[in-house]
């Protein structure tokens, strides 16, 4: 066991109480005794929650664990899967074990709510179980992949935010004008065909005969016995490590088609050492590569920490929504990008990871502490205060928020949900049904006569018995998103091999027509709450008509909630995304 996860297992004192091993290294016929990673996802998430030394510190140090574990070790093309008969057995022995929380960093996309890991998940829910899991890694692909068991009824959905700073081993690169240089790479501990070049060797771009430096066809120039520099898109990675390999190239360097921190690749079953790196390090060692002999060296016990320029925004591969029965699909936001924490001891011991894999774990030790702070909240509630007390995410590429179908609603804030005293119901608002035509119900109109509008009530409570509530309430537009053309079909970005993204609007942080963004009004937003009461607040969201609806836009934003309590001259900020 990692020192830094306690060491031990079902000792006295040991965090590790509870678990099983259900599938085994290879076969489920021969489970382990103990449920030991051989993959490192396990080892990685654990350290996240509860790891307690000075290379790591989770969330929640001093929390009582259980292990069940679903995945063997990784097979023949580098992937493990599970089936849902062991992974609801898992969440079946959970529940037996008298476990406060479960956490999943695992899940299938394309599913619906009624799936089977989803209905067991949300089972769990019901039988008091706070349940928290991954919203899925598939956003380059657009909406509507949201993963199963994170839509389930009642299941904490958790997106990913890119950490502010990246520890990673790195390349060094000697360039005649430059001097010596590092560069952030891509760290795979398990990768048998780790980067890894301890002599000087030379770097040069991987340029066919029509110019592309893609790496998706022969090469032009002379990469045999070097490292080829090569840009994402058009191929998969694999496809450029086998061109590569068969060009005679020593190693494989990819840069990044969008900006931030570079994202773990799959080059597939090719033998060839490749890694990959941020578009802004790429197209830095391309120019100088064009006109001056570059070499690099790269070890893998060299770490440095690299401030990442894309951090505290939400992280591209995180799933978006909508769920197949349109709800938002994203509840809330964690840190999941370029995230440092325990892993296998043969394999350095620590490691930074990306996922929502890693995000689901932040929430889990969240829960646990807010759990501590206040052990009467019952499932719903919890869920219902992480999402209230989040922060919604800034999107420097438009100046709106980003869509809550992907952040949900938006940064988790530890502290002010452990310390809040009001709670909102629902948590999230689906405008699943809207009405085309007049308002109705309220005494002016905000656009006309015929808007696409609905109207939603919420549930205020002020959970504080001792002292009355001020409510106010505004509103921010977020960014709307589609991934259809006007015929119905499929954008390029949405099949994940193109360096375009998802169609956002607006397309910059330019002004815009009032008309293109949604708009919200209320009459009774606000208002006081006596202790202990509950008030009503209806709001009525048009939606944005300068949009054309041939382009299916997918719309919201947030509806931003200031409580000031009597006798007291600060404020708290709560937040519901529709």
């Amino acid at each position: 066991m990692h020192p830094d996860l306690g060491g031990c297992w079902k000792t006295e004192g040991c965090p590790w109480q509870y678990g099983v091993d259900l599938v085994g290294d290879h076969s489920t016929a021969n489970p382990n005794p103990t449920p030991m990673d051989c993959i490192g996802h396990g080892t990685h998430v654990s350290g996240i929650i509860m790891a307690s030394g000075t290379q790591v510190r989770g969330v929640a140090p001093k929390a009582t664990m259980g292990m069940y574990r679903v995945f063997p070790c990784s097979d023949s093309e580098g992937g493990a899967n599970s089936d849902d008969s062991v992974i609801i057995k898992a969440m079946e022995l959970a529940l037996k074990d008298g476990m406060d929380v479960v956490s999943m960093s695992l899940g299938t996309t394309g599913e619906w709510a009624e799936s089977r890991s989803a209905v067991a998940a949300a089972n769990l829910v019901a039988k008091g179980v706070i349940v928290v899991a991954a919203s899925g890694n598939d956003g380059e692909s657009g909406l509507l992949t949201s993963n199963s068991p994170a839509i389930g009824k009642g299941v904490i959905s958790v997106g990913s935010v890119n950490n502010w700073s990246y520890k990673a081993p790195y390349i060094e690169v000697n360039s005649p004008s430059a001097g010596t240089l590092r560069v952030l790479k891509v760290y795979n501990p398990t990768d048998l065909n780790n980067f890894v070049f301890e002599a000087p060797i030379p770097l040069v771009v991987s340029n066919d005969v029509a110019g592309s430096n893609e790496g998706c066809n022969p090469p032009s120039t002379d990469i045999s016995g070097k490292i080829a520099l090569v840009k994402r898109g058009t191929c998969t990675f694999g496809i450029k490590a086998a061109i590569a390999q068969e060009a005679g190239a020593e190693g494989l360097l990819v840069y990044d088609f969008k900006a931030g921190a570079p994202e773990t690749p799959s080059f597939g079953n090719n033998t060839i050492p490749a890694t990959m790196i941020s578009l802004t390090d790429g197209n830095m060692l391309a120019a100088l590569a064009a006109k001056e002999t570059l070499t690099l060296t790269s070890t893998n016990d060299k770490f440095a920490t690299f401030e990442m320029e894309d951090g505290g925004r939400v992280t591209g591969f995180s799933s978006y929504g909508p769920t197949p029965e349109l709800d938002l699909g994203v509840d809330i936001s964690a840190p999941g990008g370029s995230i440092w924490s325990t892993y296998l001891r043969n394999n350095g011991s620590y490691a930074s990871m990306s996922g929502t894999s890693m995000a689901a774990p932040y929430v889990a030790g969240a829960v646990a502490l807010i759990k501590q702070a206040n052990p009467g909240l019952l499932p719903d509630q919890v869920r219902n205060i992480l999402s209230a007390t989040a922060k919604p995410v800034a999107d420097p590429q438009t100046g709106l928020k980003y869509t809550p179908f992907q952040s949900g609603s938006g940064l988790i804030n530890i502290y002010d949900a452990a310390k809040s005293r009001a709670t909102i119901d629902p948590p999230t608002l689906a405008l699943n049904d809207t009405v085309f035509g007049p308002f109705t119900g309220v005494i002016h109109r905000l656009a006309g006569d015929n808007v696409r509008w609905a109207s939603r009530t919420l549930k205020i409570k002020n959970t504080d018995t001792t002292r009355g509530m001020w409510v106010s309430m505004n509103h921010t537009a977020a960014d709307s998103v589609t991934m259809f053309n006007r015929n119905g079909t499929l954008v390029d970005a949405a099949y994940g091999t193109s360096d375009e993204t998802i169609p956002t609007w607006p397309a910059n942080t330019k002004p815009v027509a009032g008309n293109t963004l949604p708009k919200v009004t209320s009459l009774d937003s606000n208002q006081y709450i006596g202790p202990g009461l509950t008030g009503l607040v209806t709001v009525f969201i048009t939606a944005p008509s300068g949009l054309d609806e041939a382009d299916r836009w997918f719309y919201g934003g947030f509806l931003n909630f200031t409580m000031r309590w009597d006798g007291e001259s600060t404020q708290s900020s709560y937040v519901v995304p529709y």
